[in-house]
Protein backbone atom coordinates (compact mmCIF):
# COMPACT_ATOMS: atom_id res chain seq x y z
CA UNK A 1 0.00 0.00 0.00
CA UNK A 2 2.55 2.26 1.01
CA UNK A 3 4.92 1.25 -2.20
CA UNK A 4 1.87 2.31 -4.17
CA UNK A 5 1.18 5.42 -2.76
CA UNK A 6 4.91 6.48 -3.33
CA UNK A 7 4.41 5.53 -6.93
CA UNK A 8 1.05 7.86 -7.14
CA UNK A 9 2.87 10.62 -5.91
CA UNK A 10 5.77 10.38 -8.13
CA UNK A 11 3.43 10.21 -11.17
CA UNK A 12 1.82 13.65 -9.74
CA UNK A 13 5.08 15.55 -9.39
CA UNK A 14 6.09 14.14 -13.42
CA UNK A 15 3.32 15.75 -14.54
CA UNK A 16 3.93 18.86 -12.88
CA UNK A 17 6.96 18.87 -13.74
CA UNK A 18 6.10 18.30 -17.55
CA UNK A 19 3.06 20.99 -17.41
CA UNK A 20 5.10 23.40 -15.63
CA UNK A 21 7.65 23.24 -18.76
CA UNK A 22 5.15 23.51 -21.17
CA UNK A 23 3.65 26.47 -19.67
CA UNK A 24 6.87 28.37 -19.92
CA UNK A 25 7.47 27.19 -23.31
CA UNK A 26 4.69 28.68 -24.67
CA UNK A 27 4.88 31.51 -22.19
CA UNK A 28 8.86 32.15 -23.60
CA UNK A 29 7.37 31.87 -27.37
CA UNK A 30 4.59 34.80 -26.66
CA UNK A 31 7.45 36.43 -25.18
CA UNK A 32 9.48 36.17 -27.79
CA UNK A 33 7.20 37.15 -30.13
CA UNK A 34 6.07 40.43 -28.71
CA UNK A 35 9.72 41.49 -27.82
CA UNK A 36 10.32 40.58 -31.90
CA UNK A 37 7.53 42.94 -32.87
CA UNK A 38 8.92 45.30 -30.53
CA UNK A 39 12.80 45.24 -31.15
CA UNK A 40 12.06 45.74 -34.64
CA UNK A 41 14.62 49.09 -35.38
CA UNK A 42 12.87 51.92 -37.24
CA UNK A 43 14.73 52.91 -40.17
CA UNK A 44 16.77 56.31 -40.59
CA UNK A 45 15.50 58.22 -43.74
CA UNK A 46 17.05 61.42 -45.12
CA UNK A 47 13.40 62.91 -45.24
CA UNK A 48 12.12 65.81 -42.95
CA UNK A 49 9.12 63.51 -41.91
CA UNK A 50 7.08 60.80 -42.91
CA UNK A 51 4.50 58.46 -42.16
CA UNK A 52 3.23 54.99 -42.85
CA UNK A 53 -0.79 54.14 -41.91
CA UNK A 54 -1.74 50.15 -41.94
CA UNK A 55 -5.15 49.82 -43.80
CA UNK A 56 -5.55 46.34 -41.96
CA UNK A 57 -4.89 47.30 -38.98
CA UNK A 58 -6.21 50.95 -38.10
CA UNK A 59 -2.90 52.00 -36.57
CA UNK A 60 -0.34 54.63 -37.79
CA UNK A 61 2.91 52.42 -38.11
CA UNK A 62 6.07 54.45 -38.41
CA UNK A 63 6.11 58.43 -37.58
CA UNK A 64 8.76 61.11 -38.04
CA UNK A 65 8.07 64.86 -37.56
CA UNK A 66 4.53 64.29 -38.76
CA UNK A 67 3.45 67.64 -37.44
CA UNK A 68 6.22 70.12 -39.20
CA UNK A 69 5.14 71.71 -41.83
CA UNK A 70 6.47 71.10 -45.28
CA UNK A 71 5.81 71.97 -48.81
CA UNK A 72 3.78 69.14 -50.85
CA UNK A 73 4.59 69.92 -53.92
CA UNK A 74 2.98 67.98 -56.69
CA UNK A 75 1.43 65.66 -54.42
CA UNK A 76 -1.40 68.70 -53.74
CA UNK A 77 -2.64 67.20 -57.38
CA UNK A 78 -4.19 64.42 -55.31
CA UNK A 79 -6.48 67.05 -53.47
CA UNK A 80 -7.20 68.86 -56.76
CA UNK A 81 -8.40 65.19 -58.20
CA UNK A 82 -10.04 64.37 -55.77
CA UNK A 83 -12.54 67.10 -56.03
CA UNK A 84 -12.60 67.17 -59.61
CA UNK A 85 -13.88 63.97 -59.94
CA UNK A 86 -16.35 63.99 -57.01
CA UNK A 87 -17.59 67.23 -59.66
CA UNK A 88 -17.28 66.10 -63.48
CA UNK A 89 -17.82 63.20 -65.39
CA UNK A 90 -14.70 61.74 -66.83
CA UNK A 91 -16.03 62.14 -70.62
CA UNK A 92 -16.72 66.38 -70.16
CA UNK A 93 -15.09 67.81 -72.55
CA UNK A 94 -12.76 70.85 -70.98
CA UNK A 95 -11.63 73.90 -73.56
CA UNK A 96 -7.61 74.93 -72.44
CA UNK A 97 -7.60 78.33 -70.87
CA UNK A 98 -4.65 80.87 -71.33
CA UNK A 99 -4.42 80.52 -67.72
CA UNK A 100 -4.08 76.82 -67.75
CA UNK A 101 -1.93 77.06 -70.81
CA UNK A 102 0.38 79.85 -69.05
CA UNK A 103 1.79 77.84 -66.42
CA UNK A 104 5.03 76.69 -66.02
CA UNK A 105 7.57 74.65 -64.90
CA UNK A 106 6.22 70.54 -65.52
CA UNK A 107 3.97 70.71 -68.09
CA UNK A 108 2.23 68.16 -70.90
CA UNK A 109 2.05 70.90 -73.22
CA UNK A 110 -1.52 72.26 -73.46
CA UNK A 111 -2.31 74.90 -75.56
CA UNK A 112 -4.68 77.75 -75.43
CA UNK A 113 -8.12 76.31 -77.00
CA UNK A 114 -7.16 72.81 -76.99
CA UNK A 115 -10.29 70.49 -75.85
CA UNK A 116 -9.31 67.91 -74.26
CA UNK A 117 -11.61 65.35 -71.67
CA UNK A 118 -11.54 65.40 -67.37
CA UNK A 119 -10.01 61.71 -67.73
CA UNK A 120 -7.23 62.81 -70.26
CA UNK A 121 -6.34 65.68 -67.87
CA UNK A 122 -6.42 63.57 -64.88
CA UNK A 123 -3.45 61.28 -66.19
CA UNK A 124 -1.59 63.96 -67.36
CA UNK A 125 -1.59 65.56 -63.95
CA UNK A 126 -1.45 62.30 -61.84
CA UNK A 127 1.31 60.75 -64.25
CA UNK A 128 2.71 62.87 -65.85
CA UNK A 129 2.29 65.67 -63.22
CA UNK A 130 1.31 68.35 -65.70
CA UNK A 131 0.78 71.38 -63.78
CA UNK A 132 -1.24 72.90 -66.99
CA UNK A 133 -3.45 69.97 -66.66
CA UNK A 134 -3.92 70.41 -62.63
CA UNK A 135 -5.16 73.66 -63.28
CA UNK A 136 -7.28 73.04 -66.20
CA UNK A 137 -8.99 70.70 -64.35
CA UNK A 138 -9.07 73.20 -61.00
CA UNK A 139 -10.95 75.32 -64.02
CA UNK A 140 -13.31 72.56 -65.09
CA UNK A 141 -14.71 71.54 -61.60
CA UNK A 142 -15.55 75.77 -61.05
CA UNK A 143 -15.59 77.46 -64.05
CA UNK A 144 -13.15 79.28 -66.08
CA UNK A 145 -11.57 82.51 -64.21
CA UNK A 146 -12.61 81.14 -61.26
CA UNK A 147 -9.43 79.40 -59.43
CA UNK A 148 -10.07 81.25 -56.53
CA UNK A 149 -13.25 79.56 -55.33
CA UNK A 150 -11.83 76.38 -56.51
CA UNK A 151 -9.18 76.95 -53.88
CA UNK A 152 -11.27 77.34 -51.34
CA UNK A 153 -12.80 74.64 -51.91
CA UNK A 154 -9.58 72.72 -51.69
CA UNK A 155 -9.38 74.55 -47.99
CA UNK A 156 -12.55 73.66 -47.09
CA UNK A 157 -12.25 70.27 -47.77
CA UNK A 158 -8.89 69.70 -45.93
CA UNK A 159 -10.52 70.85 -43.04
CA UNK A 160 -13.18 68.41 -43.38
CA UNK A 161 -11.14 66.16 -43.51
CA UNK A 162 -9.51 66.73 -40.42
CA UNK A 163 -6.19 68.81 -41.55
CA UNK A 164 -5.30 71.09 -38.92
CA UNK A 165 -2.05 72.47 -40.51
CA UNK A 166 -2.42 72.68 -44.44
CA UNK A 167 -3.15 75.19 -46.77
CA UNK A 168 -3.49 75.41 -50.62
CA UNK A 169 -2.91 78.51 -52.48
CA UNK A 170 -2.31 76.55 -56.12
CA UNK A 171 -3.97 73.55 -57.90
CA UNK A 172 -0.71 71.86 -58.91
CA UNK A 173 1.80 72.56 -56.37
CA UNK A 174 4.27 75.11 -57.55
CA UNK A 175 6.11 76.22 -54.62
CA UNK A 176 4.35 79.28 -52.70
CA UNK A 177 5.06 80.10 -49.17
CA UNK A 178 1.14 79.70 -48.79
CA UNK A 179 1.15 76.11 -49.92
CA UNK A 180 2.09 73.70 -46.92
CA UNK A 181 0.85 70.58 -45.15
CA UNK A 182 1.88 68.39 -43.05
CA UNK A 183 2.56 64.70 -42.92
CA UNK A 184 -0.50 63.96 -40.68
CA UNK A 185 -2.83 66.09 -42.53
CA UNK A 186 -1.45 65.04 -46.02
CA UNK A 187 -1.98 61.38 -44.50
CA UNK A 188 -5.91 62.25 -44.29
CA UNK A 189 -5.75 63.83 -47.85
CA UNK A 190 -3.82 60.41 -49.52
CA UNK A 191 -6.47 58.44 -47.86
CA UNK A 192 -9.51 60.00 -48.91
CA UNK A 193 -7.94 59.98 -52.43
CA UNK A 194 -6.76 57.22 -52.98
CA UNK A 195 -9.84 55.48 -51.66
CA UNK A 196 -12.02 56.54 -54.76
CA UNK A 197 -11.44 54.23 -57.78
CA UNK A 198 -10.70 56.42 -60.50
CA UNK A 199 -7.91 57.84 -58.62
CA UNK A 200 -6.45 54.86 -57.61
CA UNK A 201 -6.69 53.51 -61.01
CA UNK A 202 -5.23 56.37 -62.86
CA UNK A 203 -2.39 57.12 -60.15
CA UNK A 204 -1.56 53.09 -60.30
CA UNK A 205 -1.45 53.12 -64.41
CA UNK A 206 2.54 52.98 -65.93
CA UNK A 207 1.49 54.62 -68.74
CA UNK A 208 -0.98 56.05 -70.91
CA UNK A 209 -1.64 56.99 -74.31
CA UNK A 210 -3.78 60.16 -74.95
CA UNK A 211 -5.23 60.42 -78.68
CA UNK A 212 -4.89 63.59 -80.68
CA UNK A 213 -6.75 66.66 -80.39
CA UNK A 214 -7.63 69.45 -82.10
CA UNK A 215 -4.40 71.38 -81.88
CA UNK A 216 -2.23 68.49 -80.50
CA UNK A 217 -0.63 65.02 -81.58
CA UNK A 218 -0.80 62.07 -79.13
CA UNK A 219 0.76 62.43 -75.95
CA UNK A 220 2.08 59.63 -73.63
CA UNK A 221 2.55 60.10 -70.04
CA UNK A 222 4.16 57.52 -68.39
CA UNK A 223 4.23 57.22 -64.49
CA UNK A 224 7.05 59.45 -62.55
CA UNK A 225 6.55 56.65 -59.29
CA UNK A 226 9.04 54.41 -60.47
CA UNK A 227 7.94 51.84 -57.97
CA UNK A 228 4.74 51.49 -60.00
CA UNK A 229 6.41 50.72 -62.76
CA UNK A 230 7.74 47.98 -61.38
CA UNK A 231 4.88 45.36 -60.79
CA UNK A 232 7.10 43.38 -57.42
CA UNK A 233 7.13 46.67 -55.61
CA UNK A 234 4.00 46.28 -54.26
CA UNK A 235 3.28 49.70 -54.96
CA UNK A 236 -0.18 50.29 -56.55
CA UNK A 237 -0.72 54.04 -56.69
CA UNK A 238 1.75 56.81 -56.18
CA UNK A 239 2.18 60.51 -56.83
CA UNK A 240 5.53 62.34 -56.54
CA UNK A 241 6.32 66.07 -55.57
CA UNK A 242 9.40 67.94 -56.90
CA UNK A 243 10.73 71.41 -56.65
CA UNK A 244 15.04 70.96 -56.13
CA UNK A 245 16.90 67.67 -55.69
CA UNK A 246 16.87 68.06 -52.13
CA UNK A 247 13.25 68.69 -51.52
CA UNK A 248 10.75 66.58 -53.12
CA UNK A 249 7.87 63.86 -51.71
CA UNK A 250 5.90 61.03 -52.10
CA UNK A 251 2.38 59.95 -51.46
CA UNK A 252 1.67 56.30 -51.96
CA UNK A 253 0.05 53.01 -51.36
CA UNK A 254 1.61 49.83 -50.82
CA UNK A 255 -0.55 46.38 -51.25
CA UNK A 256 1.12 43.02 -51.54
CA UNK A 257 -0.26 39.94 -50.01
CA UNK A 258 -3.15 41.03 -48.16
CA UNK A 259 -0.97 44.03 -46.29
CA UNK A 260 -1.98 47.24 -47.15
CA UNK A 261 -0.17 50.60 -46.19
CA UNK A 262 -0.41 54.22 -46.99
CA UNK A 263 2.78 56.01 -47.25
CA UNK A 264 3.63 60.05 -46.70
CA UNK A 265 7.32 61.26 -47.40
CA UNK A 266 8.00 65.08 -47.61
CA UNK A 267 11.10 67.13 -47.45
CA UNK A 268 12.75 63.92 -48.79
CA UNK A 269 15.84 64.24 -51.50
CA UNK A 270 15.65 63.28 -55.18
CA UNK A 271 18.46 60.54 -55.23
CA UNK A 272 16.95 58.57 -51.32
CA UNK A 273 13.16 58.95 -51.60
CA UNK A 274 12.76 55.61 -53.91
CA UNK A 275 15.13 54.29 -50.86
CA UNK A 276 13.22 56.01 -47.88
CA UNK A 277 9.51 54.02 -49.68
CA UNK A 278 10.97 50.62 -49.80
CA UNK A 279 12.87 50.98 -45.79
CA UNK A 280 9.26 51.91 -44.52
CA UNK A 281 7.63 49.41 -46.59
CA UNK A 282 10.64 46.51 -45.18
CA UNK A 283 9.94 48.29 -41.54
CA UNK A 284 6.35 47.59 -41.80
CA UNK A 285 6.11 44.45 -42.89
CA UNK A 286 8.06 43.36 -40.03
CA UNK A 287 6.06 45.42 -37.44
CA UNK A 288 2.89 44.18 -38.82
CA UNK A 289 2.00 40.44 -37.85
CA UNK A 290 -0.20 38.85 -40.41
CA UNK A 291 -1.78 35.37 -39.96
CA UNK A 292 -1.39 32.82 -42.74
CA UNK A 293 -4.55 31.90 -43.80
CA UNK A 294 -3.43 29.64 -46.11
CA UNK A 295 0.19 27.84 -47.39
CA UNK A 296 1.39 28.20 -50.27
CA UNK A 297 1.09 24.59 -52.33
CA UNK A 298 -2.64 23.19 -50.41
CA UNK A 299 -4.62 21.29 -53.11
CA UNK A 300 -7.75 23.18 -53.44
CA UNK A 301 -9.64 20.69 -55.82
CA UNK A 302 -9.26 20.39 -59.85
CA UNK A 303 -10.26 22.56 -62.82
CA UNK A 304 -11.93 20.64 -65.87
CA UNK A 305 -9.67 20.96 -69.25
CA UNK A 306 -11.50 21.33 -72.29
CA UNK A 307 -9.92 19.27 -75.16
CA UNK A 308 -6.91 18.01 -72.74
CA UNK A 309 -5.08 15.27 -72.74
CA UNK A 310 -5.97 14.96 -68.98
CA UNK A 311 -9.34 16.87 -68.74
CA UNK A 312 -8.82 17.54 -65.32
CA UNK A 313 -5.87 19.03 -63.37
CA UNK A 314 -5.02 19.76 -59.70
CA UNK A 315 -5.40 22.85 -58.49
CA UNK A 316 -2.97 24.55 -55.52
CA UNK A 317 -2.20 28.01 -54.05
CA UNK A 318 0.63 29.68 -55.47
CA UNK A 319 2.17 31.40 -52.57
CA UNK A 320 1.18 31.93 -48.97
CA UNK A 321 -1.66 33.72 -48.03
CA UNK A 322 -2.00 36.53 -45.15
CA UNK A 323 -4.57 38.28 -43.50
CA UNK A 324 -3.78 41.30 -41.02
CA UNK A 325 -6.00 41.85 -38.38
CA UNK A 326 -6.77 45.00 -36.11
CA UNK A 327 -5.42 45.01 -32.08
CA UNK A 328 -8.02 43.35 -30.55
CA UNK A 329 -9.19 41.43 -33.50
CA UNK A 330 -9.71 37.13 -33.24
CA UNK A 331 -8.25 35.06 -36.23
CA UNK A 332 -12.00 33.69 -36.16
CA UNK A 333 -12.76 36.29 -38.47
CA UNK A 334 -10.62 34.97 -40.89
CA UNK A 335 -12.90 33.22 -43.70
CA UNK A 336 -10.96 31.80 -46.78
CA UNK A 337 -12.75 30.40 -50.45
CA UNK A 338 -11.30 29.07 -53.46
CA UNK A 339 -12.31 29.93 -56.56
CA UNK A 340 -11.69 27.80 -59.71
CA UNK A 341 -12.55 28.68 -63.00
CA UNK A 342 -14.99 26.40 -64.43
CA UNK A 343 -12.85 25.60 -67.09
CA UNK A 344 -9.79 26.18 -69.05
CA UNK A 345 -8.77 25.45 -72.93
CA UNK A 346 -6.10 22.56 -73.57
CA UNK A 347 -2.93 23.11 -74.24
CA UNK A 348 -2.44 24.34 -70.39
CA UNK A 349 1.22 25.43 -69.21
CA UNK A 350 2.15 23.90 -65.69
CA UNK A 351 1.94 26.96 -63.09
CA UNK A 352 -0.85 28.48 -65.35
CA UNK A 353 -3.42 30.94 -63.07
CA UNK A 354 -7.04 29.16 -63.08
CA UNK A 355 -8.59 30.95 -60.30
CA UNK A 356 -7.90 32.71 -57.23
CA UNK A 357 -8.35 32.27 -53.37
CA UNK A 358 -9.86 34.94 -51.60
CA UNK A 359 -9.24 35.65 -47.87
CA UNK A 360 -11.82 37.43 -46.17
CA UNK A 361 -12.13 39.31 -42.91
CA UNK A 362 -15.39 39.60 -41.17
CA UNK A 363 -17.01 39.20 -44.45
CA UNK A 364 -14.60 41.83 -46.22
CA UNK A 365 -11.65 41.16 -49.14
CA UNK A 366 -8.51 41.60 -48.08
CA UNK A 367 -6.40 39.37 -49.75
CA UNK A 368 -5.93 37.50 -53.00
CA UNK A 369 -3.89 34.31 -53.90
CA UNK A 370 -3.09 32.79 -57.14
CA UNK A 371 -4.52 29.32 -58.00
CA UNK A 372 -1.73 27.71 -60.63
CA UNK A 373 -2.25 23.77 -61.90
CA UNK A 374 1.53 22.02 -60.87
CA UNK A 375 1.49 20.21 -64.29
CA UNK A 376 0.56 20.92 -67.83
CA UNK A 377 -1.22 19.00 -70.40
CA UNK A 378 -1.29 19.15 -74.61
CA UNK A 379 -4.43 19.03 -76.68
CA UNK A 380 -5.61 15.66 -76.49
CA UNK A 381 -7.75 13.43 -79.17
CA UNK A 382 -11.57 14.13 -80.21
CA UNK A 383 -12.92 12.17 -77.25
CA UNK A 384 -11.23 15.22 -74.74
CA UNK A 385 -13.74 17.47 -76.26
CA UNK A 386 -16.43 15.24 -74.36
CA UNK A 387 -14.71 15.10 -71.51
CA UNK A 388 -13.11 11.50 -72.22
CA UNK A 389 -9.34 12.24 -71.18
CA UNK A 390 -6.82 10.67 -73.56
CA UNK A 391 -6.35 7.97 -71.42
CA UNK A 392 -9.63 7.29 -70.53
CA UNK A 393 -9.71 6.72 -74.28
CA UNK A 394 -7.09 4.34 -74.30
CA UNK A 395 -8.90 2.56 -71.20
CA UNK A 396 -12.24 2.86 -73.13
CA UNK A 397 -10.99 0.83 -76.20
CA UNK A 398 -8.79 -1.74 -74.31
CA UNK A 399 -12.17 -3.02 -72.37
CA UNK A 400 -13.88 -2.65 -75.87
CA UNK A 401 -11.11 -4.84 -77.64
CA UNK A 402 -11.75 -7.56 -74.90
CA UNK A 403 -15.59 -7.61 -74.83
CA UNK A 404 -15.00 -8.08 -78.60
CA UNK A 405 -12.51 -10.78 -77.94
CA UNK A 406 -14.68 -12.33 -76.14
CA UNK A 407 -17.97 -11.69 -77.73
CA UNK A 408 -15.90 -13.40 -80.65
CA UNK A 409 -14.69 -16.04 -78.80
CA UNK A 410 -18.01 -16.46 -77.15
CA UNK A 411 -19.82 -16.57 -80.38
CA UNK A 412 -16.87 -19.23 -81.82
CA UNK A 413 -17.51 -21.36 -79.15
CA UNK A 414 -21.52 -21.03 -79.30
CA UNK A 415 -21.36 -21.88 -83.09
CA UNK A 416 -18.81 -25.33 -82.15
CA UNK A 417 -21.59 -26.06 -79.78
CA UNK A 418 -24.46 -26.02 -81.95
CA UNK A 419 -22.08 -27.53 -84.64
CA UNK A 420 -21.49 -30.61 -81.77
CA UNK A 421 -25.35 -30.59 -81.05
CA UNK A 422 -26.75 -31.08 -84.67
CA UNK A 423 -23.96 -33.76 -85.19
CA UNK A 424 -24.58 -35.49 -81.78
CA UNK A 425 -28.51 -34.89 -83.37
CA UNK A 426 -27.84 -36.54 -86.66
CA UNK A 427 -25.69 -39.82 -85.36
CA UNK A 428 -28.65 -40.23 -82.92
CA UNK A 429 -31.22 -39.90 -85.80
CA UNK A 430 -28.98 -42.35 -88.26
CA UNK A 431 -28.68 -45.12 -85.18
CA UNK A 432 -32.34 -44.72 -85.19
CA UNK A 433 -33.06 -45.19 -88.33
CA UNK A 434 -30.16 -47.92 -88.36
CA UNK A 435 -31.97 -49.37 -85.54
CA UNK A 436 -35.55 -49.39 -87.51
CA UNK A 437 -33.87 -50.37 -90.53
CA UNK A 438 -32.86 -53.17 -88.50
CA UNK A 439 -35.84 -54.03 -86.99
CA UNK A 440 -37.94 -54.11 -90.23
CA UNK A 441 -35.35 -56.41 -91.48
CA UNK A 442 -35.86 -58.61 -88.60
CA UNK A 443 -39.52 -58.93 -89.04
CA UNK A 444 -39.06 -59.51 -92.34
CA UNK A 445 -36.80 -62.72 -91.88
CA UNK A 446 -39.07 -64.26 -89.58
CA UNK A 447 -41.91 -63.64 -91.71
CA UNK A 448 -40.57 -65.68 -94.23
CA UNK A 449 -39.44 -68.18 -92.40
CA UNK A 450 -42.54 -69.17 -91.09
Amino acid sequence: MKQETKYKWKRALCAAAVMTIIVQTVLFSLTSEEVSAASVAAPSLTADSAMVYCENTGQVIYAKNTSAKESPYSITKLMTALLVVQKCPLDKKVTVSKAAASQGDTTIHLKEGEVVTVQQLLYGALLSSGNDAAYALGEAACGTGNMSEFLDLMNQTAKNIGCKHTHFSNPNGISSKSNYTTASDFMKIARVAYSNDTIRKIAGTAKYEMTATNKSKGRTFVNKVSLVRQKSSGIVAGKTGYWTPTDCSIAAVYKKNGLELCIVVLGDQLTQRTADVNKLIAYAEKKVKGICAVRKGKNVGKVHVNGGVKTSLDVYTAENGYAYLPKEGSSKLIKGKAEISSGVKAPVAAGEVVGAYKIYVSGELVNSIPLVVSEGTGTGWFPSKIGISNFATVVICVILLILAVCGTGVGIARAKARKRRELARKRKIERLARRKMLEEQEKEERGWWF
